[in-house]
């Protein structure tokens, strides 16, 4: 436990150190969002149906995004190399690293998703609906990405081959997070969408540490 705080404790420092990586993400999630009711016809039935979609996809774009970025700058100056060597519990450390890449990226999305709701003429009483959808969905995002960043943490443009590995992965969250709005819509129960969702970050959370770490190691050695 100390060591998960301690690499949470570091990664906040160093991510306020660098606006950049903290606001780059969310104007990507809002510009991707933005653009489809401009691109579409001012009607607000057809709004309404996407509108749910259009901002789960932006997220998993967004959070595609800053993955690139989660180890680079740790693997540049030796400090990833230090930390596999170490006595320290890796997937700890890791997983600490990963909470609060979450915290910056993935909540940051959640608490600003509302405001996307009103773009596309959503109800009101279906802001949470997306709201708890994201906040359960983004960090298994943030976890799955986490060991495809791992991966290609070596490469120089590793961007693209992060996407290959991981998107297949990110199916199942899209899918039922996107299913919860239009459940909604209809008037249905999405308690089995909040489950699954709910299942998937347990399970995330209990084994991507472990596959980050190992990546890691097969990486960097």
């Amino acid at each position: 436990m100390s060591t998960l705080i301690l690499y949470f404790h570091r990664e906040w420092l160093l991510m306020f150190r660098n606006t950049g990586a903290l606001v780059q993400p969310l104007v990507f999630f809002v510009i991707i969002a933005l653009l489809f009711p401009f691109s579409l016809p001012a009607e607000v039935n057809l709004l309404q149906s996407i509108g749910g979609g259009v901002i789960w996809v932006a997220a998993v774009l967004a959070t595609l995004l800053s993955l690139e970025s989660m180890f680079h700058a740790d693997y540049q100056d030796g400090t990833l190399e230090q930390a596999v060597i170490h006595q320290r519990n890796l997937p700890a450390a890791m997983l600490g690293k990963v909470i609060a890449h979450w915290t910056a990226t993935g909540l940051f999305l959640s608490l600003f998703s509302p405001v996307l709701c009103i773009t596309f003429n959503i109800p009101v009483d279906q802001f949470w609906v997306l709201f708890v959808g994201l906040l359960l969905g983004t960090p298994s995002l943030t976890l799955i990405g986490a060991i495809g960043a791992a991966l290609t943490v070596t490469l120089r443009r590793g961007g693209v081959l992060i996407a290959v590995i991981i998107l297949p992965l990110y199916i199942p969250i899209l899918i039922f997070g996107a299913g919860m709005i239009s459940q909604s819509e209809q008037g249905l129960e999405t308690i089995s969408q909040v489950y699954t969702l709910a299942a998937i970050l347990t399970l995330s959370l209990t084994l991507a540490p472990f596959a980050i770490a190992g990546a890691l190691k097969a990486t960097i050695n």
